[in-house]
């Protein structure tokens, strides 16, 4: 059974605190907050004061997901917010292990997202220093993608990689995760499941929720 993280980019953004706690009730177990800065990708989306107001009503853990550039000026403010997790692209970070190191000196854990264009190969050199990855099985920052299947390939490789250094961490997921996507990720061997859509432009919340835990 995989965990369920359920991306707020799909929420109804006059009822957010609404719907995470609707989340939360219904299984819910981390809650993802994608910050976009319309440079690494064209949207922009959520700032530190929503993650501060967010962890003043929820229990879950925050999962902040860097999607721009130069994500060490933005680590400081959400900090400060309160996230619980960092997660930046690899692709945007010219020194990702120095990066990784102030997420971790700050007290949160850290991880890597690596976009569907890009393999997983780094991976065997920063396994030791992190507590995640994110892989993309759509572009960041893009809405209507298809599904890449090639996630399915870089997932046995981050477990073959894992076993040959020694050290395992969680591989999560995101982009086009629903309930037939998310049953062939979970059977793949994925420990979180990012679902967005599926979540939170669902009929119910709670009911998709419940369906997505069950996989």
């Amino acid at each position: 059974m995989a965990k369920v993280s359920a991306s707020i980019l799909a929420c109804d953004q006059t009822r957010i605190g609404e719907q995470v706690l609707e989340a939360e009730r219904a299984g819910a177990d981390i809650v993802h907050i994608d910050v976009m800065d319309g440079v690494y990708v064209e949207n922009v989306t959520f700032g530190p004061q929503l993650v501060s107001d967010l962890k003043k009503i929820t229990k879950l853990p925050l999962s902040v997901h860097f999607e721009l550039v130069r994500p060490e000026t933005f680590l400081p403010m959400f900090v400060k917010a309160g996230a619980d997790y960092v997660t930046f692209q690899l692709d945007a970070c010219p020194n990702p292990i120095h990066m990784i190191r102030e997420i971790k000196k700050a007290g949160l854990k850290a991880g890597i997202g690596i976009g569907p264009a890009y393999d997983v190969e780094s991976l065997r050199y920063l396994l030791k220093h992190i507590d995640g990855i994110i892989l993309m099985s759509v572009e960041p920052g893009y809405g209507g993608q298809p599904f890449e299947e090639s996630v399915y390939e870089k997932i046995q490789r981050a477990h073959e990689i894992m076993d040959e250094v020694g050290k395992h961490v969680p591989i999560s997921v995101d982009g086009g995760v629903n309930e037939v996507t998310g049953r062939k990720l979970v059977d793949a061997g994925v420990d979180i499941l990012i679902a967005g859509s599926s979540v939170f432009g669902a009929e119910s919340i709670t009911e998709s929720v419940k369906i997505l835990k069950a996989l």
